[in-house]
C-alpha cells in the first residue's frame, strides 16, 4: 500500500487530534458481539461503505486483515488488542489513498442486565496532505462511524447474524 501510517497504540485514542466515541445498547450476548467484531467476513454486512474484509496474516507476532471501502480504498489493519469477550481494537497500518497518518479503532463490550453496551472509540490524525479539509473529513467520518455502530446493532439483532459462530 502506498501510504503507511504511524504505528499507533491504544493510548493514541486519548491523545489523537480527532477523537470520536459512540455508544449503543444491543440485545445480544457479549460473546456474540465479540465474535461479530472478530470475524472479518461479518463487517461488510454492517460497516458503512465496507465492501470486503479478509484476514491476510496471523501468527504469534500479530493478526492482520485487509478491508476495502467503497470498492476502491484499501486499508491494511493490525489488531492491537484482544480481550475476549470484552474488547478488541486495531490500527490502520497502511492505506491505498491518503486518508490518515494515524488511526486506531476500539470496541468495548460491557454486559448489561439484558444485552450489552458497545462503546466504539476512534482516534485519528488526518493525512498531512488533507489537513486543510480536516473539519470536513471529521464530519464525514463521524457520520460513517455512527451509522456503522447503529448498523452493527441492527445486524446483531437480525437473522443475518444467526450463523455467525459458523463463520469463525
Amino acid at each position: 500500500m502506498k501510504f503507511k501510517c504511524a504505528a499507533a497504540d491504544m493510548s493514541f485514542i486519548s491523545s489523537a487530534p480527532i477523537t470520536l466515541q459512540y455508544v449503543v445498547d444491543i440485545n445480544t450476548t457479549q460473546q456474540r458481539a465479540y465474535e461479530a467484531l472478530e470475524t472479518s467476513s461479518s463487517w461488510p454486512h454492517w460497516f458503512h461503505g465496507m465492501t470486503a474484509a479478509s484476514p491476510i496474516h496471523e501468527d504469534k507476532t500479530g493478526r492482520w486483515r485487509e478491508v476495502t471501502l467503497s470498492g476502491f480504498i484499501h486499508f491494511r489493519e493490525e489488531f492491537i488488542a484482544y480481550e475476549p469477550p470484552s474488547h478488541i481494537a486495531y490500527r490502520v497500518a497502511a492505506v491505498s489513498l491518503p486518508y490518515a497518518d494515524e488511526l486506531v479503532e476500539s470496541f468495548s463490550i460491557e454486559p448489561l442486565k439484558e444485552g450489552v453496551r458497545v462503546t466504539y472509540r476512534i482516534g485519528f490524525r488526518v493525512h498531512q496532505s488533507l489537513r486543510p479539509l480536516e473539519f470536513l473529513i471529521k464530519r464525514l467520518g463521524a457520520n460513517a462511524y455512527r451509522k456503522s455502530l447503529h448498523a452493527f446493532k441492527a445486524y446483531l439483532e437480525s437473522e443475518k447474524a444467526s450463523g455467525l459462530a459458523e463463520h469463525n
